[in-house]
């Protein structure tokens, strides 16, 4: 049997798979860029309580963080730690997101999630890639991303008072809030606030905020790779679709699919 899994920032999904779908496991996330990897560590004991370790042959492991050899290596050894005797195969979750949407069609392929990443796609492999440089640079498009320009304009009184004030009773913003931003884990904190903002999406001012968002978006990453075809996967694809694809016309994009996890395909994908 295989074990097909997308790892993301946030959670975690493997499925355990021989010919058609066995089990789904749900785990929290990892990121080696953000999280220790005794973060990982935790995930596969989880993941080991629900299999038997003798049946598992192979393991396809997509994951976030996953962008050059030393980060591919160091979850491929922690991997191996628990599988001993299983074949271990480790890739960007970005390459996964390339199989599930396009198959084998071209195109712009990008995830927005808790981060964001990105690339084209010629078919068979990723040809070009904007460096997507994590939550504290880029992550242009990302939740991340979007709670921080909220919770700045929530500051500066840049969104109507209504919005103001549903939040401040939703989370109370004030001194001891600035120091919850600046302490260690806060690109969590911050990229929760994307619930916030879903859930009010349809009021004025927290238009005005997405399309800002999305526009950077587009802007800063999807337009520089001057093509015309965009398939996007994630959270924040999922559910402000509307929003992006109405953005997407703006800058002549054609979104060609969203899907919020590519878990199913990757499974079709890799069991034939």
């Amino acid at each position: 049997m295989k074990i097909i899994a997308d790892v993301g920032g946030t959670r975690g999904r493997w499925i355990i798979a021989d010919k058609k779908i066995v089990k789904r496991i749900e785990t929290p996330g990892f990121n080696p860029y953000s999280y220790k990897i005794s973060s990982l560590e935790d995930a596969l004991e989880i993941l080991k309580s629900s299999i038997q370790l003798s049946e598992i042959d192979e393991i396809m492991y997509y994951g976030a963080g996953i962008n050059n050899l030393e980060m591919k290596v160091i979850v491929r050894e922690t991997l191996k730690n628990h599988f001993k005797n299983t074949q271990i195969n480790v890739f960007s979750d970005l390459l996964g997101s390339c199989r599930a949407l396009c198959n084998k069609n071209k195109g712009i392929v990008s995830i927005l999630g808790t981060g964001s990443n990105s690339c084209y796609f010629n078919g068979e492999k990723i040809e070009r890639q904007i460096n997507s440089l994590g939550y504290l640079i880029g992550d242009e498009g990302s939740a991340y991303s979007l709670g921080k320009r909220f919770i700045k304009m929530i500051f500066r009184k840049e969104l109507s008072e209504e919005i103001i004030k549903k939040f401040n009773n939703y989370d109370k913003v004030d001194d001891n809030y600035l120091s919850k931003i600046y302490s260690r884990d806060s690109h969590i904190l911050l990229s929760n606030l994307s619930k916030f903002i879903f859930k009010y999406k349809d009021e004025i001012s927290i238009k005005t905020l997405m399309k800002l968002h999305f526009n950077e978006y587009f802007k800063e990453i999807i337009i520089k790779y001057n093509k015309k075809e965009l398939y996007l996967t994630g959270s924040i694809a999922h559910y402000f679709e509307s929003e992006i694809r109405e953005v997407s016309k703006k800058f002549n994009i054609d979104v060609m699919q969203i899907e919020k996890d590519p878990i199913d395909h990757l499974v079709n994908y890799h069991v034939k």
